[in-house]
């Protein structure tokens, strides 16, 4: 409360110094003069005063338009990780070169310190263009009851510095022939990014502004985006414009376990699960499988039931993940225990061996549909059913088994 009291009694005070100062007020409505616009830039290097800022935002708007400079409103310094920030970054070239300008021609910035009753600022006159600070100071000032007067008097001794800019004596031509501006779009938030083997931080959203690197025109540079969970996307990019946006696609996540169910022709009255667990994701794979079906007999009129659980090991041998369609080829073993209903006790295990079982699969975000062959073959040693033998259908194929993944 007594904080709101204060700021609408310096406000006060204000607008009767505004009223006192005639010349003020016709001087910060003066017409521009110089054809170039300028934005303000504010950052605390310390505990944010919001009170602060807008006074020091009205004396900045005031005073470059008293120099005749247009004013198109105050921008935020980029954030992100990654990003330089008062009071970790010294250097305000650096501060300032991720900055989007939105069309101005200068920016004027002001970094305060607030310490009790003791402000700090330091003023700073940037040129976006070319990514040089062309001058700056450094002024102290009081806060409380004189915040106005001392906010005035700091930015009147900024003056001086925006004189000489629009008279030209500040005046820098950007270099031809360079990149002046990279825009890197499309990535996940939180994405991070390497040109050449330079790290510009991460994407925030949906976007990130690489700081000035004067490229030449046409040249060709490797980026790489990443983000842990995700697979790293590569490519070589032209830059050949002077304001150059990279377009690229989100990654895609990396599967690290996927589960389903499955079902085969030649064994239909079943269902089976299975689960695979990556060993580098989308690329080497465990897997393990458990399937269960039922088979009549048609001379003893019984039900002859079939479990069969099998592990394997394979590897996508055709087409990169960034593709919906993909194959893969995996071994392994397994056994099948059986048992015909109405005799207990007399179980048959017969022990296989996995042979490639080449799969056809095709993508579809998180799920995935895949179709295969078995090709499994006994290998008849114990009390066994099947003998040593390819496993089949009674229709003399291999068991044909399809079905659905969920990845994660």
């Amino acid at each position: 409360m007594r904080y709101r009291f204060l700021a609408a009694f310096l406000s006060l005070a204000a607008m009767a110094a505004a009223a006192q100062s005639p010349s003020q007020a016709s001087a910060a409505s003066a017409p521009v003069a110089s054809g170039r616009r300028a934005a303000i830039v504010e950052a605390a290097l310390g505990q944010r005063d919001e009170l602060v800022e807008d006074i020091l935002a009205d004396e900045l708007s005031a005073m470059l338009l008293a120099k005749g400079l247009g004013v198109q409103g105050r921008l935020e310094l980029p954030k992100g990780d990654g990003k330089a920030a008062p009071p970790d970054e010294e250097r305000v070239s650096r501060l300032l070169a991720g900055l989007d300008p939105r069309g101005a021609d200068v920016i004027a910035a002001a970094f305060y310190l607030a310490l009790d009753d003791e402000l700090t600022i330091q003023f700073a006159l940037y040129d976006p263009a070319v990514k040089v600070v062309l001058g700056g100071t450094i002024a102290r000032a009081r806060k409380g009851l004189t915040s106005f007067a001392s906010a005035q008097e700091a930015v009147g001794a900024f003056g001086p510095t925006v004189e000489r800019y629009v008279q030209g004596s500040y005046r820098v031509d950007p270099p031809s022939g360079l990149v002046e501006r990279i825009v890197v779009s499309g990535p996940r938030d939180g994405s991070r990014v390497v040109i050449v083997d330079r790290d510009f931080g991460t994407v925030s959203g949906g976007r990130l502004v690489v700081p000035y690197t004067q490229y030449p025109l046409g040249t060709t540079v490797p980026i790489t985006v990443s983000k842990e969970g995700y697979h790293t996307y590569s490519r070589n990019v032209t830059l050949s414009e002077t304001q150059s946006e990279i377009a690229t696609p989100p990654l895609r996540r990396e599967t690290r376990v996927d589960a389903g169910l499955r079902w085969s022709v030649g064994q239909a009255a079943g269902i089976g699960f299975g689960a695979r667990f990556h060993l580098k994701p989308d690329a080497v794979f465990l897997g393990v499988e458990a399937y269960r079906y039922l088979e009549p007999d048609s001379l003893s009129r019984r039900v002859v039931r079939h479990y069969d659980l099998g592990a394997s090991a394979g590897s996508y041998v055709l087409f990169p993940y960034s593709s919906p369609f993909r194959v893969h080829i995996s071994v392994g073993a397994g056994i099948v225990v059986t048992d015909v209903e109405g005799i207990e006790g007399k179980e048959y295990v017969d022990y296989y061996v996995a042979l490639g079982d080449p799969t056809a699969e095709l993508r579809l975000g998180p799920v995935a549909i895949f179709a295969r062959p078995d090709l499994h073959y006994a290998l008849g040693v114990g009390y066994n059913l099947l003998g040593r033998e390819w496993i089949r259908t009674p229709y003399g194929l291999p068991p044909i088994t399809i079905g659905a993944r969920l990845s994660w």
